[in-house]
């Protein structure tokens, strides 16, 4: 089992906070995780592991590629006791995702391609069963 480092002023043990945040962020635009795929390019069992318990600690890259394509920025605080509080504010409203999806697909097509048709299978010899 992996050791998980505890920090002074960022502390967990089950899972990095940012998670619950990101959670407040898609469930607050009303969205299942198959539309943060579309509008984000993140993988929708990306998604389900960071909300379902598999993922730990997701890599940072990952996490402002879903709450940036929401229109969100990373707004954080300090608390009281000096531990850290995650928070996302809102900087852009999209109001419908249909276009962000539109820019997500050209964006695919252009980085990865129009997608590859598999070449027609050689049929096989009935070796002489048949």
């Amino acid at each position: 089992m992996a050791r998980v480092h505890i920090y002074r002023t960022y502390r967990w043990v089950d899972k990095d906070p940012i998670i619950d945040a990101v959670r407040t962020v898609v469930q607050g635009e009303r969205l299942k995780n198959s539309a943060v795929h579309q509008i984000s390019g993140v993988a929708t069992a990306t998604l389900d592991n960071w909300f379902g318990g598999a993922t730990k600690k997701p890599q940072n890259s990952t996490v402002c590629a879903v709450t940036t394509s929401l229109g969100y920025v990373r707004s954080d605080d300090i608390r009281p006791d000096g531990t850290l509080q995650i928070g996302f504010k809102k900087k852009r409203n999209y109001g419908d995702y249909a276009e962000e999806m539109e820019k997500q697909k050209q964006f695919f097509l252009k980085t990865h391609g129009p997608p590859k048709k598999k070449p027609p299978r050689k049929k096989r010899k009935s070796n002489g069963h048949g």
